[in-house]
């Protein structure tokens, strides 16, 4: 009589049995261990939700954001001389409106009684994004009279443009004529400024040239004194 053939232990302790062709010890070699993402210093990846259980995903997304600063305005007592300073510091000019009247509904948007100017829009660049400097002369009401005061007893106005070569820019600006406050100052490299210098558009508002280290964002202020 033929002996049964002894199943081997191999085979009841072998790999765990697929599904769908692949095995859980496979599954967990390819999930990243608690461990493993806490060396990283990565969060720990949220297992996906199926859309099942989401029946309105739009939910977790916000119905509108802000984009981008579209534009500041710049006012001016006189139109002709500010457009002619913002052109040569690098400005294009985007849309000429000095002879455009504008339409009741502007001053309803302000809360003001009449709304009138010459404006023009101006900008770096010309891509949808980027920030536009809205230049305008009012007409109604007319621009209020600066305090009587030195500018140097008085709180600035200021505008900021990251710029690239900032010692190159004050050679070719200061031939052109702008005059500035000062000549670049390299300042403390502990703040990650390459550069930094200011000048005054025709109505006294401070215009500042700043350039910094590749990849920052904006100076660094850690050590700096605190106030108590």
């Amino acid at each position: 009589m033929p002996k049964k053939r002894a199943k081997s232990k191999s085979s009841k302790r072998g790999a765990a049995p697929r599904k769908n062709g692949r095995s859980s010890a496979t599954k967990a070699a390819q999930r990243p261990s608690a461990a493993r993402e806490a060396a990283s210093g990565q969060a720990p990846a949220k297992p996906a939700r199926s859309a099942r259980s989401e029946p309105n995903a739009s939910e977790d997304r916000k119905d509108w954001e802000i984009q981008s600063i579209f534009h500041f305005t710049v006012n001016a007592t006189n139109f002709e001389r500010s457009l002619a300073f913002y052109q040569a510091i690098g400005f294009q000019l985007l849309r000429d409106n000095r002879d455009a009247i504008w339409p009741d509904y502007v001053a309803g948007n302000f809360g003001m009684k009449k709304a009138q100017g010459r404006g023009a829009l101006l900008a770096i660049d010309s891509g949808p994004l980027h920030t536009r400097l809205d230049l305008i002369e009012w007409l109604e009401p007319a621009y209020d009279a600066p305090p009587d005061k030195p500018w140097s007893e008085r709180v600035p106005r200021i505008i900021a443009l990251r710029t690239r070569n900032v010692h190159k820019a004050y050679e070719e600006l200061s031939a052109k004529g702008i005059q500035f406050i000062t000549p670049p100052r390299n300042m403390d490299p502990s703040s990650g400024i390459v550069g930094v210098m200011l000048c005054r558009d025709p109505d006294g508002l401070l215009v500042e040239f700043i350039e910094y280290e590749p990849g920052l964002l904006g100076s660094r202020v850690t050590h700096l004194a605190k106030r108590e």
